[in-house]
């Protein structure tokens, strides 16, 4: 999608040199239904950008934005770059910006297909004819032809565009321009009515917002209609998310729509309700909190079970032999144990869990059994051998040898289960497991991580490969804005909600 990675980048770029200053003066809804007209009612997804320089969204750019070393030196290029295009921000750029950026698949096509075609149109209302006769005069557009009363042109590089009136249109190709302008004045065009439905219940006052339409794209894609057969996915309306900036911090909060009269609690992925699990932190690490992950086994059960019904008997009648064997219920006596699970992951791959249990000592008796029969499982899932070592008086960790020199240890301490690829994190958790509340969060699923601290790490692990001197040696200096990042989950019959949230220092 080149053409639409093109004109997007012109309108963010501007996030970063516009200047600061002004009041938001509220929006007027006519300037984003007039630019949504040209997109068609069914669009697949469709993305709208504040472009008001003088508006609260981007005076919270501004703020976050001068945090960084780099704010000078990257607004001093692209300042210069538009200056090498004749183009001055101020007089040439400012004046035609105000308004929302629309931008709009026309097939579903355009996020289904692995091919080159770029299915989408933008528009955008610039309210002053003058500013954008300039505009299109100083980006030396050929003028090509007339169509529904507009005039089209196409630059060096082949982009095709338009001047409707008082609103620039682009698109991948001239085609899908004319036919967006002859939509704009139909019954088969985006309205805002349908835009706001798409992002109901999410932030107005944003830097970015939109939807994609999950029904449409489950429908066509290969298998669309055996994925239709699992409830939560039937039920799939749009996933609508609004990108929101603050003085010091940037907020994505998304809603998948679902239709909650024909879906119950029991067909959701993840546990309902707002009440939400601890995490586990470390310096450089990401911290995770999962409840009731029993809901995730049961959800995947019969997800196969609708999908495939020949395959989940197999995998059932497989299930109950080896719960037959050893004498253990996976979902009583393993998942049925903890009600919540706080995890942490690393960058190079390391990760460690811990869970509080309703019984210990009876868990205890469960990895004794389960380490009869795991090594096998295993071993026809990695492809290669699996060794295994059980507790005993001198070492209270279970320990599994997988093919490739790793390794997984285990065991049960103080009334916990504790898990980990690396041997020193699961013996640090195997005497202190402090867990931590995330602020803020509500539901099954909860994030937080020190960003300054995990993208310090990613620096030094991967800087070297990335071109960045030293291996990112010295990189603190522009990670330092950097706070915490925070997210959660939450999941209800009518909407699977959710929040990340990035603050800056």
């Amino acid at each position: 999608m080149a053409r639409l990675a093109l004109w997007l980048a012109v309108v963010l770029s501007l996030f970063v040199i516009a200047g600061c200053g002004g009041d938001d003066d509220g929006g007027d809804a006519s300037p984003l239904g007039n630019a949504l007209a040209y997109a068609p009612a069914d669009s697949p997804f469709v993305v709208a950008i504040d472009t008001d320089v003088e508006g609260s969204q981007f005076e919270a750019i501004q703020a976050i934005g001068e945090r960084f070393p780099f704010a000078d030196q990257a607004r001093d290029a692209l300042e210069e770059t538009l200056s090498e295009e004749d183009l001055d921000f101020e007089q040439d750029l400012k004046p035609v910006l105000g308004n929302e950026f629309v931008v709009a698949g026309t097939d579903v096509r355009s996020l289904t297909d692995e091919g080159d075609d770029d299915d989408f149109v933008g528009a955008i209302e610039v309210g002053d004819q003058e500013a954008l006769d300039n505009f299109v005069e100083k980006s030396n557009l050929d003028e090509i032809g007339e169509e529904s009363g507009a005039t089209l042109y196409e630059s060096e590089d082949g982009d095709i565009s338009a001047v409707d009136g008082d609103t620039l249109v682009v698109a991948a190709s001239r085609q899908l321009l004319e036919e967006a302008l002859a939509r704009h004045d139909g019954d088969d065009s985006l309205s805002t009515e349908d835009f706001e439905s798409g992002v109901e219940d999410l932030p107005a006052e944003s830097l970015v917002r939109g939807y994609f339409d999950v029904a449409g794209l489950i429908e066509a894609e290969e298998g669309g209609e055996q994925a239709l057969e699992i409830p939560y996915l039937a039920a799939a309306d749009t996933f609508g998310f609004s990108a929101a900036a603050e003085q010091d911090a940037i907020s994505v909060d998304f809603r998948l729509s679902t239709d909650g009269e024909e879906l119950s609690e029991d067909e959701l992925p993840l546990a309902s309700g707002t009440e939400s699990p601890e995490v586990l932190e470390g310096k450089g690490k990401i911290g995770a909190g999962l409840r009731d992950p029993l809901q995730i086994l049961t959800f995947g059960e019969n997800a196969g079970q609708a999908v495939d019904p020949s395959g989940f008997g197999d995998y059932n009648t497989g299930k109950e032999t080896i719960e037959r064997q050893i004498d253990v219920d996976i979902e009583e006596d393993v998942l049925g144990q903890a009600d919540e699970v706080a995890m942490r992951f690393s960058l190079d791959g390391t990760f460690a869990l811990r869970a509080s249990l309703e019984d210990g000592p009876a868990f205890k008796r469960t990895l004794d059994k389960l380490g009869r029969t795991l090594p096998d499982l295993l071993e026809s899932s990695v492809g290669g051998s699996v060794g295994y070592s059980a507790a005993n008086r001198n070492n209270d960790f279970y320990a599994l040898s997988l093919p490739g020199g790793e390794s997984i240890v285990y065991g049960v301490f103080d009334g916990a289960f504790v898990l980990s690829n690396d041997s020193g994190e699961a013996g640090a958790l195997s005497v202190s497991g402090e867990t931590s509340p995330v602020e803020g969060a509500e539901g099954a699923v909860t994030m937080r991580a020190d960003a300054q601290e995990v993208a310090n790490a990613a620096l030094r692990q991967f800087g070297s490969q990335l071109g960045v001197p030293g291996g990112g040696a010295g990189a603190s200096l522009f990670t330092e804005p950097l706070g915490d990042l925070t997210g959660f989950l939450t999941a209800e019959p009518e909407a699977t909600t959710g929040n990340i949230t990035l603050t800056f220092d």
